[in-house]
Order: structure tokens, then sequence, then C-alpha cells
């Protein structure tokens, strides 16, 4: 195989040196003698009748002409062994028999071990650059890998899977439990608005125009681009943006972060978190100051009922306890352990009397 091909290469880019240096076909080429051939020129002299035209001074062997002009059964012989190419077992003369030779009319390929239909040889414009793994690219590198079949190999190419979503994109949209695999077209993030950035990364999920944190403050749907906070109300756009003087442009419609905003939507977040939200909690304190005070008002109680020191000992225990857990307030649970001294001062009190009697 190495033996001949150097020589198979030589011939071959002098043929292609003469061919092109001549620059005449088949029929620009006049017939010295006339005759009957039909293959490459029509009615020149064809000595052994197979149709190829013998060759003579305005048509070579290197331009078509019959390489054996006295053999019916041949008419060429691409390497230039002197064997016919119908009757050479090994047509281009690179050391492979045709029928292993996947290019047998190619000297110099003739394998392709991933079966992609590029060459594993080099210096061809069909080798392959990835010749062990198969793929039908052709920009940038030739037969590697190529997933969506954009011609652009993947290690290459910014959507890989060819899903409308860019491969970094598909590795940020990913967490610890969900993966995204950027070569996989069944593993693409959910990207409402196609606009190839999935949707746990935009900022605008419906694409209208206002992000995703303002419409869910405003209490609008953020995967529907014709619900907007201006439209929320009545069914009709209720608001406006006012970005200063009087002109044409004064007035907009759509979201600006940088001017002013009057609408309905506005001024209902104002009242709500403003306003009604504050209004909405003066019973929750009022809850909790009632229900403080009356499990002060019960602890008082059992403490001013208490028999002796020992029911007194865990008494001021389940305070500390209830002050802790913020159950009472501390002054509560000062006041309390107060009840518990003056209560324990009189048990002390009566305990010496009984001891003087």
């Amino acid at each position: 195989m190495a033996s001949k091909q150097p020589i198979v290469l030589i011939i071959s880019a002098i043929l292609l040196t003469i061919c092109s240096a001549s620059n005449i076909s088949a029929q620009d080429a006049t017939c010295e003698t006339q005759g009957d051939s039909t293959q490459d020129r029509i009615g020149c002299l064809d000595s052994d009748g197979d149709g190829w035209s013998d060759p003579d001074g305005n048509w070579t062997v290197a331009m078509g002409a019959d390489a054996f002009p006295n053999n019916s059964s041949e008419n060429a012989d691409l390497d230039g062994d002197g064997l016919g190419d119908n009757s050479d077992d090994d047509i281009d003369g690179d050391g492979v028999v045709n029928e292993d030779d996947i290019w047998p009319m190619d000297g110099i390929i003739w394998s392709d071990s991933d079966g992609d239909g590029f060459a594993d040889q080099s210096s061809h414009e069909l080798s392959d650059n990835c010749p062990f793994a198969y793929g039908k690219s052709r920009i940038r590198l030739v037969g590697c890998s190529d997933i969506d079949g954009d011609f652009m190999p993947d290690i290459y190419d910014d959507d890989a899977d060819g899903d409308g979503i860019r491969n970094e994109l598909e590795r940020a949209a990913s967490s610890g439990t969900i993966l995204y695999d950027p070569f996989n077209p069944l593993s693409t993030p959910k990207d409402t608005d196609r606009d190839t950035i999935p949707d746990v990364i935009d900022d605008d999920n419906d694409n209208d125009g206002w992000p995703d944190l303002v419409e869910l403050d405003r209490g609008s749907d953020i995967y529907d681009g014709d619900e907007t906070p201006f439209n929320l109300y009545f069914g009709i756009n209720t608001g406006v943006f006012y970005s200063g003087g009087l002109s044409s442009n004064s007035f907009s419609f759509d979201y600006d972060a940088e001017s002013l905003e009057i609408s309905i939507s506005a001024f209902m977040e104002i009242v709500f978190e403003e306003l009604v939200i504050p209004l909405l909690l003066i019973p929750t304190y009022f809850a909790i100051f009632y229900a403080r005070a009356s499990k002060y008002r019960a602890m008082l109680a059992k403490i001013e009922s208490a028999e002796d020191s020992d029911e007194l000992i865990k008494l001021e225990k389940e305070i500390n306890s209830m002050v802790k857990e913020k159950r009472i307030k501390v002054y509560h649970g000062l006041v309390l352990r107060n009840a518990i001294e003056e209560m324990e001062s009189r048990f002390g009190g009566e305990n010496n009397s009984r001891e003087e009697e």
C-alpha cells in the first residue's frame, strides 16, 4: 500500500496538469482519422470497437482516449500500472483491493472506520477529523459528532442539541435535583416565551416587557403575555408611564422603571402595603397581647393559691420557661417572681410561728 501510493499521486498530478493545460473537451477535439467511436469522441477512429477513440495528436490518453486501443475489453488505466481497470483488482493503486476499498477510484483514501462517509486517511477533502467517532459535521471539523445536524461539530456548536437554548443556559438552568443535558434534545428546560432563555433564569417569562418580580407583586400572570398590571382591572388599560415634559413621547404604556407610573395597579399596591396590611395586623397585635395577659393572670392565681414552697419552686421553673419561649413578657415574669418571693416569705413566717409554739 505505502510503496505504490507516492507513484499514484505523482501520476495523478501529472494527468491533472496536462488536462488543465490543454483545456480541450472531447467535443472540441477533432478527429485525425474518422471512425465509429461513441464514448469519448463521436466518429473518430476506434480500432478495437469498444466505443472509445484511439489516441491521436488532438486527443491523448490523459484527456480520455482509449489507453488500450487494441484491446476491446479495456479502455482505462487509472493507476498507470499497465493493467486495465476492468481487470485490475486495485484500480487506484493504493494497495487496497477494490472490494475492500470504499473509494476504489481514489488512490489517496480507502477506509472509513466509523462509517460516517469520511475517510480515515488525511490530506483529502473527505478526510475525517474524528476517524473513530461517527459524525456528519462539515464546518471547522469534518466527520465529527453533530447531534443537531447543522454541520457544526458539537464542540464548537453554541446549541449542540439544536433545541433553541444555548449550552451554557441549559447548564445555568440546572439545579441540584434537575439537570439539563445540552447534548440531548429531549432534555430541554421550559421556555414559555421562546426567547431562548429558560424560565428559571428569565426575568420576563412571558416577554410582555414587565419584570416577573413586578408582575408577581402586582398579581398579574408571569406566564401570560396578554396580562399585565395595567389591564388587571376592568379588562382595559388603566395605567401609563410618564417620562416628563409634554411631548408625544412623554407617555407610554410600555414598562419603564425610570419613569413615573400612574396607574390603578400602582395605587392599589400603595394602599395595600401601606394601609391594609398594617390595619390587618392590629387584631393580631391585640390577640397576642391578651393571650400573654391571660397567661400572666393564670400563673399569678396559681402562685397565690400555692400551699407550700415545693409548689412555688415548680411554678418558678414554669415561669422561666414561659419567659424564654416568649409566651409572657419579661416584665410579667419579674412580677410573678416577686409574687413567689412574697409567698415564700409568708410560708417562712408561718413555719417560724409553729416552731415558737
